[in-house]
């Protein structure tokens, strides 16, 4: 794989930022990214006030795809374009002003931007769910020069973002893979209490992920694979509902599956983001909410 050998002449210590690009850009797949990024928005709402947030703004529920791809703009000029960009930079730019928008329109929900570890969290999903998913399956992980440069990747970013009551750059971020693995793992512990908002969108994201990608007699496995990869304890949470043993030993044969076909199939040649954009353009996307 032609990524793998330019990965391999590669520093993770001078050189994530390109790794980072050449790993995002042409070896995930758009329906990777969008298992990433509905059941980790799942996961990143665990706090009561996360799910009001996105509940009061309505474009997970009422606009579930514009929610998707404006997601994935900001993916694409953080992990292709590179933080050090002028899309990088302009993009954390736009995400502080937006932040700072919802927070003055929403004084009856106080502090939804401001707590540290909700702006952590978020980033040790993105830096390690690909390898937490894969070595919960028996399969082999993510390599140790990547685990350092997505470390330093999801590091400055966080130096780029701002809460309520100001910049993140003199705030504490997790040292290193293993203390962002940790901080992972404890966040996900905490006591959280459902919410009627939590609910309502968790189901919203799981209906259009299986709608999207997944043909009608298969919706209802589109709908197990988005559980599965949430997690039983957000899905109770959210009371989403959780999988028979032998629903999820299916879902578990499939992510097995696709995995290891990815591992044997040739490296894209076309950067994400370009086909991101031809999918918009694509007759499915016309006529998709």
């Amino acid at each position: 794989m032609w990524v793998d050998r330019e990965l391999a002449r590669m520093d993770p210590d001078t050189d994530w930022e390109r790794m980072i690009s050449l790993y995002v850009g042409y070896r995930v797949p758009e329906f990777a990214l969008a298992m990433m990024v509905y059941p980790g928005t799942m996961r990143m709402m665990q706090p009561g006030f996360g799910s009001a947030t996105l509940a009061h703004t309505g474009k997970l529920e009422t606009r579930p795809r514009r929610r998707f791809e404006d997601g994935n703009k900001f993916l694409m000029a953080w992990m292709v374009d590179g933080l050090s960009s002028a899309a990088g930079r302009k993009a954390a730019e736009r995400l502080n002003r937006i932040h700072l928008a919802v927070s003055h329109g929403t004084p009856h929900l106080p502090g939804n931007f401001d707590d540290v570890d909700d702006f952590v969290y978020p980033l040790v999903l993105l830096a390690t769910f690909a390898d937490r998913l894969q070595t919960s399956l028996g399969l082999p992980g993510t390599s140790e020069n990547m685990k350092t440069a997505w470390h330093r990747w999801a590091q400055t970013l966080f130096l780029l973002l701002e809460r309520e009551s100001g910049p993140l750059a003199d705030e504490a971020f997790p040292e290193d893979w293993d203390a962002m693995t940790e901080f992972a793992l404890k966040f996900e512990s905490r006591p959280y209490e459902g919410t009627e908002s939590g609910h309502r969108v968790a189901t919203a994201m799981m209906e259009f992920f299986a709608e999207y990608w997944f043909p009608t007699p298969l919706q209802a496995f589109g709908r197990d694979l988005t559980r599965y990869l949430a997690g039983e304890r957000v899905c109770r949470l959210h009371r989403i509902g959780w999988l028979s043993p032998r629903r999820e030993r299916a879902v578990r044969v499939f992510l097995k599956s696709a995995f290891l076909a990815q591992r044997l199939l040739p490296d894209h040649r076309r950067p994400l983001p370009e086909r991101l954009r031809q999918t918009r353009r694509g007759p499915s996307a016309a006529s998709a909410p």
